[in-house]
């Protein structure tokens, strides 16, 4: 159940935060702040002082900085030693928790902090809880018509996860897997004769574009529940058959770039794929914390999903990525794409925390994904190339000498 809590976290995050951000200078006149790559992914603010206020033997005009994207006090160096702004903030005006420090701050920027008793909050608890109802719903009754629909595409989709995917019916339970009906017959069901408004439908899984028109349904028949963190946030619906675009069909509002799919409430270690279904396949033969990018390198707005691996308390990070065919010659690795995903995939890993450095790198054989290799394979061959995984300076070392 979404709570109090939940909403104050969510306003936090995309309110009181980044406007604190915007008013550091004012908020921390003594540290002389002046802002540096503004706009872009190294956006910070930079002082010459150090955080105890001291001026450094060495001078330099970044002695602490604030970066946009940790929103914590550091001093340049010393990464693993940062303070969060707001403890910063109840240090500096004597408040007796983050609460308090909060109302203060919402005081001097003029924002408004939404209250546990307001009419807004519990209108919107109402709200948020009756479409997580309709989320959950959905996700029960494609898992419903996977068992007992008769339909031919239903069929088909069985097929596909038993026959190519190698899923067992338990997997399939567990995993929640689902068919999708025309989206004419969900519409029907859950707002001409349900409860629910249009509204509500399209605010947990819109689906179709602005002509009204949608795949989901027709081509893109089994549904994948997307859950991050033991939180299900909405669906992916895929094709099964081997050809047609496009494979996947996200509900229009998934966020797919803050969390890994499939990654757990915590865990100290994780084996990164690219695919949604890899991160299942692997999990599937006892795979612990196999997530998946979404995509085929963490790069740009996926550093999100870096920084929230981090806070739930990551400190090995495997990255397996899928390996490619050249397509300029039959039968060669296109290694050049390869070390362009997983260079990224390290600096981006590099750049939310410097200081971490239990980074591995996997690599495939032959041309495959993690969940060819695992059906091909079998279990142990994976999980010997796991145990062979290159610490990344290593797997750099090698790239670099050509001996890879």
């Amino acid at each position: 159940m979404r709570g109090y809590l939940d909403i104050l976290r969510e306003w936090e995050l995309q309110v009181a935060n980044p406007a604190i951000y915007e008013a550091l200078p004012s908020l921390f006149p003594e540290y002389s702040f002046r802002r540096l790559n503004q706009g872009t992914d190294r956006d910070h603010w930079a002082s010459r002082y150090k955080i105890d206020l001291t001026l450094p033997r060495t001078r330099s005009s970044e002695k602490t900085v604030v970066y946009k994207s940790d929103f914590a006090f550091r001093e340049q160096g010393q990464f693993d030693q940062s303070v969060r702004v707001m403890d910063m903030f109840i240090n500096k005006n004597a408040c007796k928790d983050i609460f308090e420090a909060y109302r203060y701050v919402s005081e001097i920027l003029g924002l408004s902090m939404p209250m546990p008793d307001s009419p807004q909050i519990l209108d919107s608890l109402k709200l948020q809880n009756r479409r997580k109802t309709l989320l959950e719903d959905l996700q029960a009754y494609f898992s419903y018509l996977l068992t007992t629909s008769k339909d031919a595409k239903a069929t088909r989709t069985r097929g596909y996860l038993k026959n190519t995917r190698g899923f067992s019916k338990e997997d399939i339970d567990k995993f929640g897997f689902g068919f999708v009906p025309s989206w004419d017959v969900v519409e029907r069901r859950y707002v001409t004769n349900g409860n629910y408004t249009k509204e509500d439908l399209d605010a947990v899984c819109k689906v179709r574009g602005e002509e009204g028109k949608t795949a989901v349904g027709k081509s893109n028949v089994l549904s994948i529940p997307y859950i991050c963190g033991g939180v299900l946030k909405g669906f992916l619906f895929r094709r099964v058959d081997t050809t047609g675009y496009p494979k996947y069909i996200a509900n229009t509002d998934l966020d797919r770039k803050s969390v890994f799919f499939n990654m757990p409430i915590t865990a100290e270690d994780i084996v990164i794929v690219e695919g949604e279904l890899d991160a299942l396949t692997a999990t599937s033969k006892g795979f612990k914390n196999v997530v998946a990018i979404g995509g085929s390198e963490v790069v740009g707005d996926r550093r999100r999903q870096i920084s929230d691996a981090l806070n739930r308390g990551v400190k090995k990070i495997t990255i397996c990525l899928d390996m490619d065919s050249d397509p300029t010659c039959e039968g060669k690795l296109n290694r050049e794409d390869f070390h362009s995903h997983v260079m990224k995939t390290i600096h981006t890993i590099k750049d939310v925390r410097p200081s971490f450095d239990d980074i591995y790198v996997v690599e495939f054989p032959y041309a495959c994904d993690p969940d060819e290799y695992i059906r091909s394979n079998g279990r142990e061959a994976f999980a010997e190339l796991l145990d062979g995984a290159l610490p990344y300076w290593k797997y750099l070392y090698r790239h670099f000498e050509g001996t890879l």
